[in-house]
């Protein structure tokens, strides 16, 4: 059965954490993870600091063989992200235990948070002896498995903030056709900027989507 994680690790304690967002003021948010054999090809969103000299130092490093910016959005740069993944490494977990990031998120030095969709309970326990062989000190957050809808689908799915985006967008007809709000008017009636509404309803949707397709999802233990 799927099992959803979410887990976090010091930027300082995994090599793309440290390539990334260690000792800056970069702030990081993947958008999704694109397998492609033994490396994982992160594309990502940059800002909050001189990206400009985020992509040199990035560049620069020996594990990048390619960074290419996808689009400037605002303060925010959309990259692609092509590296070799060091043995023994933090992603490496990941691609042996073939799983599915749906979200992380990463600022200078301070922890990592990630939201993992591993497809098998034997994925995860794969990952994490993986991680323990090699020393790498996550820590454990909430587990969920995906099982039959229940009624804590939407508490179980989705983040506060994305169930009130939905909600709100709903409840404006935001979803009609024709539709009977802008995002824009949305966004100030949120009290958000619109990228960060239009961010949220989207990850809001994807959730629900992967719950609809995958089964929906109750807390659980490693036990």
């Amino acid at each position: 059965m799927a099992t959803l994680v979410e887990f976090s690790l010091p930027a300082t304690d995994f090599v793309l954490g440290r390539l990334l967002t260690a000792d800056s003021e970069i702030e990081i948010e993947f958008e999704r993870i694109v397998p492609v054999g033994s490396n994982a090809i992160p594309l990502f969103f940059a800002w909050n600091d001189d990206l400009d000299a985020f992509e040199q130092r990035v560049r620069a490093n020996e594990h990048v063989r390619e960074l290419s910016e996808i689009e400037e959005i605002g303060d925010r740069r959309l990259y692609l992200l092509n590296w070799d993944i060091p043995d023994g490494g933090f992603f490496e977990g990941f691609t042996t235990a073939e799983t599915i990031i749906r979200s992380a998120y990463g600022y200078d030095s301070h922890a990592w948070e990630f939201e993992v969709l591993f497809p098998s309970q034997d994925d995860l326990t794969t990952f994490h002896n993986h991680c323990r062989e090699n020393e790498i000190p996550y820590t454990l957050g909430q587990i969920h498995t995906l099982s039959e809808a229940g009624d804590d689908l939407v508490e179980s799915v989705l983040t506060e903030k994305q169930r009130d985006a939905l909600l709100l967008a709903l409840q404006h007809g935001y979803f009609q056709t024709p539709r009977q709000i802008t995002l824009s008017e949305l966004a100030n009636e949120f009290g958000i900027s619109q990228q960060s509404l239009s961010d949220l309803i989207r990850r809001g949707n994807e959730a629900l989507l992967e719950h609809a397709l995958l089964g929906s999802s109750r807390e659980t233990s490693l036990d």
